[in-house]
């Protein structure tokens, strides 16, 4: 044996790829367009009506589909628009697009996500290109 310490037994899997279009997500636009992507739609079936609520900060979205609904998402596309939604998202310093993912918690009974800001990418300076003699065309910053 190669590895005399290493019990095959022992070994754990490892979780599966989760693709980025597997987990199901709601997302809000600053026109206040609020979507279900298609594994949401997929796992929700039918169910188009939840009661939403919102953290004081924005950060979480819980979906309550047992509740009186506040909101309905279209049969089809999975999507309504809620510029209301989309301001008090504003107003309590959420970036829009906002994209909350999505896990079903049985307690709760109901489907919570928290939105992941992603950090504002850094600035990239603009390249001029000279033409003087001598610089060989070559780009300088």
């Amino acid at each position: 044996m190669i590895f005399p310490d290493l019990d095959l037994m022992d070994l754990e899997d490892i979780p599966p790829v989760r693709r980025y279009y597997d987990v199901p997500r709601v997302s809000v636009t600053e026109t206040g367009l609020v979507s279900m992507n298609g594994a949401f739609r997929k796992l929700a079936g039918d169910q188009r009506e939840f009661r939403a609520k919102i953290s004081k900060d924005g950060r979480c979205l819980v979906l309550f589909p047992h509740m009186e609904p506040n909101i309905r998402f279209s049969r089809e596309g999975g999507y309504l628009t809620h510029r209301e939604m989309s301001q008090v998202l504003e107003k309590k310093g959420r970036a829009l697009p906002a994209v909350y993912d999505l896990i079903w918690d049985e307690t709760a009974d109901a489907w919570i996500g928290c939105c992941q800001e992603l950090p504002e990418p850094p600035a990239v300076q603009a390249r001029r290109r000279t033409s003087g003699k001598g610089s060989g065309g070559r780009t300088a910053a």
